[in-house]
């Protein structure tokens, strides 16, 4: 008597249960979104133009009739559209998350700006003041002696010597290589500002720093060398990424953050009042500023103007509400990694 055949059919069953849910889970964490990008003058289409979420490696460009379509996931990072000559729009993640289709973008031209009339002289040579924005914007560390802005020459500075002021601004997108984590990074430079407690010419110590951009990462390389993994690894230990990617999992003390009183370390609900909306933190910081201290050496203050949110990427918005001195706060561009980076 031969024994009866096993059924295949619940096995089948079950597999296509399991890829259906699968698409379920996909359609709700992640939707495509689609526009067209014209021209606000004639209304010609854009062709070949950029559009991304800031911090992220999530870009498309526009076709011969200004179309794009883009994968988006929930999260704080907004979505930027740019083309050279134009100013870049910017649409917040809330808007996305209301549509799967854009109404029309257009963009304006960019108009040349006129020379401002300063009453002084700007007291430092262009190299000068090249050097102290590099400095301060890709930072003093081995990883911005590995950086390159390869179109140095849109940058436009001035410094005014009533106030120890420098000022900086681009028209177009910087190009930066990234020796030391392995990306070419496009950063739209939008405010840049240093103030000095005393410059001259050997000298020049920053009393208060200020800049904002948005920024697009891609490989330098196709393949990732083990120098990178480390160098990435290196960057992302103790970082703003890092911290706000632990208080979204309320996991600062497993990933070596400390919320420190005075030097004595207090549970981090002390200070920060954390609600969930939609896969979304909203963060109040419940004094002035913290002390925060990573592996017992690492120590810096966060202060805190607002109320502001965190995805779970690590994404903080809006960046103004807060502000960051010590450890965290000396790392720059040069050591900056995309929302998508995994340890």
């Amino acid at each position: 008597m031969k024994p009866p055949k096993k059924s295949t059919t619940k096995p089948i069953l079950f597999l296509f249960g399991i890829l259906f849910l699968f698409q379920i889970n996909r359609c709700f964490s992640q939707t495509e979104i689609s526009g067209y990008v014209f021209s606000a003058k004639d209304s010609t289409a854009i062709y070949s133009g950029s559009v991304y979420f800031d911090g992220t490696s999530i870009g498309v460009s526009t076709n011969e009739e200004g179309y794009f379509d883009i994968q988006f996931k929930a999260n704080n990072s907004p979505l930027i559209i740019s083309s050279m000559g134009y100013e870049s729009v910017i649409i917040r993640s809330e808007a996305l998350k209301t549509s799967k289709t854009l109404a029309p973008i257009y963009l304006t031209e960019k108009t040349e700006d006129l020379e401002t009339v300063y009453i002084e002289i700007d007291t430092l040579s262009r190299s000068r003041k090249l050097d102290l924005f590099k400095q301060e914007f890709l930072g003093k560390s081995k990883a911005a002696d590995l950086c390159d802005i390869i179109n140095e020459d849109a940058i436009k500075l001035r410094y005014i010597p009533s106030t120890r002021t420098l000022i900086a601004s681009a028209n177009t997108a910087l190009i930066i290589e990234n020796h030391y984590l392995g990306y070419k990074l496009r950063y739209n430079l939008r405010d840049f500002e240093i103030t000095y407690k005393a410059i001259n010419q050997d000298l020049a110590i920053p009393a208060a720093i200020h800049y904002h951009g948005f920024s697009f990462f891609q490989p330098i390389k196709n393949k990732i060398s083990r120098k990178f993994l480390r160098n990435r690894k290196q960057s992302y230990l103790g970082s703003t990424l890092h911290f706000m990617r632990a208080l979204y999992t309320n996991t600062l003390e497993k990933n070596d953050f400390e919320i420190l009183d005075n030097y004595i370390k207090v549970p981090p609900e002390t200070y920060f009042e954390i609600t969930d909306i939609n896969q979304i933190k909203q963060v109040k910081l419940l004094v002035d500023h913290v002390m925060i201290r990573y592996k017992i050496y690492e120590q810096s203050k966060l202060f805190v103007n607002d109320i502001f949110t965190i995805d779970d990427s690590g994404h903080h918005s809006p960046p103004e509400a807060i502000h960051l001195k010590g450890k965290m706060s000396t790392k720059r561009i040069s050591e900056q990694l995309p929302l998508g980076y995994k340890p």
